[in-house]
């Protein structure tokens, strides 16, 4: 690829070179498989409002329902 250095054997600068294409690869199938995902259609309303506990106010416990998660 161009770059090397100082006491890198070839072996290592190939292991490298390959490392580094499958990391391109990688990023551009994330990049396609997000794209898909952002492409869906809403999905199906979710009937049941489940209940989680998260840190509240002063570190105690708080209660909180999902659809207060994402209300706007």
């Amino acid at each position: 690829m161009g770059v090397t250095f100082k006491g890198e054997s070839a072996d290592y600068r190939a292991a490298r070179d390959r490392l580094l294409q499958s990391e391109i690869a990688l990023r551009r199938q994330m990049k396609a498989v997000a794209t898909e995902r952002r492409a869906q259609p809403p999905g199906p309303l979710v009937e049941m409002d489940c209940q989680f506990e998260r840190i509240g106010a002063g570190g105690k416990p708080q209660k909180v329902r999902l659809s207060d998660l994402f209300e706007s």
